[in-house]
């Protein structure tokens, strides 16, 4: 199967884009460079991020979420997308034809942000596996942005929509670096959810971030899922993974150009959430780190989404 398979999936790419010089079909792939390489790594396991008798997702839904959570990762940085390489771990429940199913997904959202998948591997396993590598690019490291450059003062904000948990979401590439060049101190994505994620860049900033539950951006449905859980909307939207949209700091003098940046490249929107502060004092647990508060202005605990087994 090995062999046939790995055919099938060098049929089923493209090269995109002139730094591809080699690629399936070779030892190795070969890619012309930019001075600065920004390499992102991911997997999702079956029965840990995905289960294959679930009706609501598609293997081919497995594989575009598994190149979008590498490519999320570089739009956080404000990289420009480049390469991908994908190993596969396939049981015999799966076989080639699923296989080949999952990379023909990762292949649409590879042609969706010019992307080319050059290569990767392939091997037997007892469960379904996909392991992506996603390479991005930059000129000079004043393009890129970290988690760790947030400061008091600053507004944090969010691209998009929070709790739709869409089967294929789309990682925010243009936006990012739209965001990057408009002045963003700070980004991560939220594949992991706000609650996880915003607690991520504020230990890495070594500053508070006040988050209003209240002014979440709802994804469409979200508000009527909530309500049939008991919960307030804001909950599920704050603590669920899968999101793969962006939460950055911005000074407040850059936040029309925020603004403007994102919406010429897309008509995701920004929605501003909260505020950067100092940490609190140090007998307080959460001295750097995320604090949400629901309208009533009362502090919220949420728990963040994490992977299991």
């Amino acid at each position: 199967m090995e062999l046939s398979l790995i055919d099938s999936i060098a049929t089923a790419l493209h090269a995109r884009g002139p730094r591809v010089v080699r690629w399936i079909g070779d030892d190795a792939a070969v890619v012309r460079a930019l001075p600065l390489c920004v390499t992102s790594v991911d997997a999702v396991v079956e029965n840990v991020h995905f289960r294959l008798d679930d009706p609501r997702s598609s293997l081919a839904d497995v594989g575009w979420r598994v190149l979008a959570a590498g490519l999320s990762d570089l739009a956080a940085m404000g990289a420009l997308a480049g390469e991908a390489y994908i190993a596969l771990g396939v049981p015999g429940h799966v076989g080639e034809a699923g296989a080949l199913e999952l990379m023909r997904g990762a292949e649409q959202l590879a042609a969706a942000t010019g992307t080319t998948i050059v290569g990767g591997d392939v091997v037997g396993a007892p469960v379904l596996f996909a392991s992506v590598t996603a390479v991005g690019w930059a000129e000079s490291p004043a393009e890129l942005v970290g988690r760790d450059g947030a400061q008091a003062g600053d507004l944090v904000g969010v691209t998009g929509r929070l709790g739709g948990r869409p089967r294929r979401p789309v990682p925010r590439l243009r936006e990012g670096r739209a965001l990057a060049q408009a002045g963003a101190r700070a980004m991560i994505d939220l594949s992991d959810g706000l609650a996880t994620d915003a607690a991520h860049l504020a230990r890495a900033s070594d500053v508070r971030l006040q988050i209003e539950l209240a002014a979440l951006p709802l994804a469409e449905g979200a508000t009527e899922a909530a309500a049939r859980l008991g919960v307030p909307a804001w909950r599920p939207a704050a603590e669920a993974g899968e999101d793969y949209e962006l939460c950055f700091c911005v000074p407040p003098g850059s936040r029309a150009r925020a603004e403007a940046a994102v919406g010429e490249v897309s008509d995701a929107g920004v929605t501003w959430i909260g505020r950067v502060e100092v940490p609190g004092a140090a007998d307080e647990p959460d001295r750097a780190g995320a604090v949400f508060s629901d309208e009533r202005g009362e502090r919220v605990r949420l728990q963040g989404f994490e992977h299991r087994w």
